[in-house]
């Protein structure tokens, strides 16, 4: 099994990407799941379907919001207390904002996406770096976004402000991957594009009553520009994540995996 004894911290459960990784770390043989988020209910709920695959994986669930670093302290405390180590963090947490052109977005609301997705993820991410180090040992995914890879076009606008959030962050996990090799800590970046997961359907769902389309025509013109001409999965995407979480990543750090199904492919 891919994380097998290992424990696995994951901020942002929640309904898309966040409990698929927490899922699929209990199924990949993770000894401990922490899952965090800013809502009980999510936790709960990840809990529950955790406990529904009957596997040995222990769960501890932590109300936490990563833009307060005394909450990400208290998350790591219990953590060891618990477990007595922490093998990866995966930051799945973010704040995506409003969908507007840069001409006329509010300064204001940026300053909310950044103190989430970078100065938030940086909260949690040094929160764990003491226990890594002592360990000599641990991995940091960061998830990230295919929108600082290349401008998404949509109708309901652009994402500028997620995008330029999530840029800082794929830099600063640069220079952590400088700083942390020594101490045998990697950090790696998975860029994620579009997934199919409750999200997305809600998007779909959205768009393609609003300009009046079958729900499928606009799935197929999403996909139309992919290599592999589909939508993939956030099971797919979870996955990919955790690789990089997973001792098969031990020669990986500082890099940025495309999760996309060939959506963006630089050359």
């Amino acid at each position: 099994m891919l994380l097998r004894n290992k424990v696995i911290i994951i901020s942002g459960i929640g309904p898309g990407l966040g409990v698929k990784l927490a899922l699929h770390a209990a199924q990949e043989g993770a000894r401990g799941v922490v899952l965090a988020a800013r809502t009980a209910a999510k936790l709960d709920a990840a809990e529950a379907q955790i406990r529904a695959l009957n596997s040995d994986c222990q769960t501890l669930k932590v109300v936490t919001d990563i833009c307060d670093r005394n909450q990400c302290d208290d998350l790591v405390k219990q953590t060891v207390d618990t477990f007595g180590r922490i093998d990866a963090l995966i930051n799945s947490a973010y704040y995506h904002g409003e969908f507007e052109a840069i001409e006329h977005a509010d300064m204001e609301l940026w300053r909310k996406v950044l103190d989430t997705n970078l100065i938030g993820t940086m909260n949690m991410t040094q929160a764990v770096i003491a226990t890594m180090k002592a360990q000599q040992q641990g991995a940091i995914v960061m998830i990230n976004t295919q929108a600082t890879r290349q401008p998404a076009v949509l109708d309901i606008g652009g994402e500028s402000g997620y995008a330029a959030s999530k840029g800082g962050l794929a830099v600063a996990s640069k220079y952590l991957a400088r700083e942390l090799g020594a101490y045998g800590i990697r950090v790696n970046n998975a860029h994620m594009g579009w997934m199919w997961g409750e999200p997305v359907k809600s998007y779909v769902q959205h768009t393609a009553a609003e300009q009046g389309i079958p729900e499928q025509n606009l799935i197929d013109a999403l996909a139309t520009n992919m290599a592999l001409k589909r939508i993939c999965t956030d099971d797919e995407c979870a996955r990919a994540a955790l690789f990089l979480a997973s001792d098969y990543a031990s020669a990986i750090t500082g890099a940025s995996l495309d999760v996309n199904g060939g959506d963006f492919l630089p050359l």
